[in-house]
């Protein structure tokens, strides 16, 4: 089974993340997510991209459970890396979230430029229920959308907010029924490709202010923060607690 279906209609590219239930990720998918954005830089019929998932959820972030989490800080080096191209893509991206989109995956949702989201779905900065530290340029990202207060309530407290709540703070930009997050996708996408793609291009680039410069120098931060609390015995708690589906009950050590 592929971990990513891609294809393109008319002026519309879509990206599928096809790893369910959860759609977890690393390195190698976020750089294949990358290859197909960069590539669709270069099709001059493109003008927007919707990204979406197979399954349960949107994205449940990094899988801790894997060996390569628990045991290599060179594994979150090599997923932050392939993180800030996405940054650097030109075309407008609109992510149609169902499920959860949590932790490393709302930093996911968070490299769309809109988010459409239905009433079942979750989002949540939950790295302090891990002990952890936020990453994928979250830091930067969350506090864009949201505003500084809620971005930083979000992500001491890791508040876990559904669709409706999502769409009152402005993390997501459309309320719609699941069964209608592609077909909502779609309009905003059409709206998006009726106007001028080099304007289009032009204007992102202008909003975006060098923001994936910004990611680039703060995932550094954060690469830093994870890897020194990794080590703690909290992280290991707040893991541990997480897969146990219990509160963590953490020494601050």
């Amino acid at each position: 089974m592929e971990d990513l279906v891609t294809s393109v209609e008319g002026h519309t590219a879509f990206i599928k993340i096809n790893r369910p239930p959860n759609n977890h990720f690393d390195s190698e998918l976020i750089s294949q997510i990358a290859n197909f954005l960069e590539e669709q830089d270069d099709n001059v019929e493109c003008r927007s991209i919707i990204l979406h998932s197979e399954g349960k959820h949107f994205c449940a972030g990094a899988d801790f459970t894997r060996s390569s989490f628990k045991e290599e800080s060179d594994a979150y080096a090599s997923l932050y890396e392939q993180a800030v191209r996405l940054f650097r893509t030109k075309k407008p991206i609109i992510a149609a979230i169902q499920g959860a989109a949590v932790g490393g995956g709302l930093g996911v949702s968070l490299a769309a430029d809109f988010r459409i989201a239905c009433p079942e779905a979750r989002f949540s900065a939950n790295f302090s229920k891990l002990g952890f530290h936020q990453g994928f340029g979250t830091s930067i990202t969350l506090p864009r959308v949201v505003g500084e207060q809620k971005a930083k309530w979000m992500l001491l407290t890791s508040a876990r907010l559904n669709g409706e709540e999502a769409y009152k703070i402005g993390l997501a930009d459309y309320l719609v029924d699941k069964e209608s997050l592609l077909q909502k996708a779609k309009e905003l996408a059409d709206e998006i490709n009726s106007a001028g793609p080099l304007g289009v291009q032009a204007i992102r680039f202008t909003v975006n202010e060098g923001i994936a410069d910004q990611i680039a120098e703060i995932i550094k931060w954060e690469l830093s923060e994870q890897n020194r609390l990794r080590e703690t015995d909290d992280f290991k708690e707040g893991i541990k607690a997480s897969l146990q589906r219990k509160e963590p009950n953490f020494k601050g050590s």
